[in-house]
């Protein structure tokens, strides 16, 4: 990290592509993410990356798409290096795939437009920011860890927590016209984000998530760094309330009450999560339920390092000045482990 801790409005500086790290460097990873939650209860996550690790280094774009009633569907595509091109606020992936996005006099996202075909899955969303994003450092760009002398950066912005948005999404020649909310955030690391025990690592341990309870919206991270990096925790939390934050603060922790063997992967998952935290006269307290897996792996191929995606839900209360406000509402949130870091061995929990 370069400046000093502190919540600030992201800028074209976190937007823009780091294009002067990871030069030959497989395991480096930046990428956008989307996370669409639309109104007909389907959710989509969209990866775009001008490097991927899994692809050796190359740029990609990945689709998840849940449907009630449908069986998981996951669409990918890698490109030459030659057939990616870097945008201020986006880029575009070979010939049918772009994200273009526009920013505010004063350098706040305002609003973008996502055209992607990627196996039998086109997708079209335009969006219109509702909560525009922010950084946590007084820095610009402003990296969450970056020491020049090693090359070595992390970096995650919650570009747009929340943002409307419509078009359409044609899965295997049927056109569906769709509508709902998306959360959009910027990532990238020369670290690898968890692995082998004990290795120096972006995160060790971690859980991570965003939410919509009506006109709240709220994203978060609890992120340890491996030992080799001294454990530092990395605990920001953020509320909003419509396109106004009312509580954002580092006194904040995220925990896992239980977990459980999710059936069709044999892997742990969190069953139950919760969140809580503080600013102010400002208390804030959530609990997590009802997960629905959209994604489960060992974590970079490592046995006992293991990854979990999940959408719920979550009921949460704000309390100020002795009164409470109850919300509920939907929530998508991951937990990941470096090898080591959990108790037992795939298959070995109690249910």
């Amino acid at each position: 990290m370069h400046g000093v801790r502190a919540f600030r409005p992201v800028t074209p500086a976190e937007m823009a592509w780091q294009t002067d790290l990871g030069v030959g460097d497989p395991d480096y990873v930046e990428l956008w993410w989307f996370d669409a939650a639309l109104d007909n209860g389907w959710q989509v996550g969209i990866g775009l990356y001008r490097s991927r690790p899994y692809d050796g280094g190359r740029p990609a774009i990945t689709v998840n798409l849940l449907r009630p009633g449908h069986e998981y569907l996951e669409a990918h595509a890698a490109f030459a290096p030659e057939e990616f091109e870097a945008l201020p606020f986006g880029g575009r992936w070979g010939a049918d795939n772009e994200l273009v996005g526009e920013v505010s006099p004063a350098g706040d996202p305002v609003s973008f437009r996502l055209r992607l075909a990627v196996g039998g899955l086109r997708l079209r969303l335009d969006g219109a920011v509702v909560c525009s994003g922010v950084k946590f450092t007084t820095a610009s760009p402003g990296f969450t860890h970056y020491r020049a002398e090693t090359g070595t950066a992390v970096g995650w912005w919650p570009v747009a927590p929340r943002a409307d948005v419509s078009g359409s999404v044609t899965v295997d020649g049927e056109t569906v016209d769709v509508s709902g909310r998306v959360h959009a955030e910027k990532q990238l690391s020369s670290l690898p984000l968890a692995g082998a025990s004990r290795r120096r690592s972006a995160q060790s341990v971690w859980t991570w998530g965003h939410f919509t309870c009506g006109e709240y919206t709220g994203v978060w991270t609890d992120s340890a760094a491996s030992e080799q990096l001294g454990f530092r925790h990395f605990t920001p939390f953020m509320l909003y309330h419509g396109g106004e934050p009312v509580l954002s603060t580092f006194a904040f922790a995220s925990y896992v009450e239980r977990f459980r063997v999710e059936p069709a992967t044999g892997l742990p998952r969190p069953e139950v999560v919760t969140l809580k935290a503080a600013e102010g006269d400002r208390e804030f307290f959530a609990r997590l339920t009802d997960g629905r897996v959209s994604d489960q792996f060992e974590l970079n191929g490592e046995a006992g390092a293991y990854y979990c995606r999940q959408v719920g839900t979550i009921h949460a209360e704000l309390y100020h000045w002795g009164r409470a406000t109850r919300l509920t509402g939907e929530v998508v949130h991951e937990w990941g482990t470096q090898a080591g870091n959990f108790p037992f061995a795939a298959g070995g929990a109690p249910t």
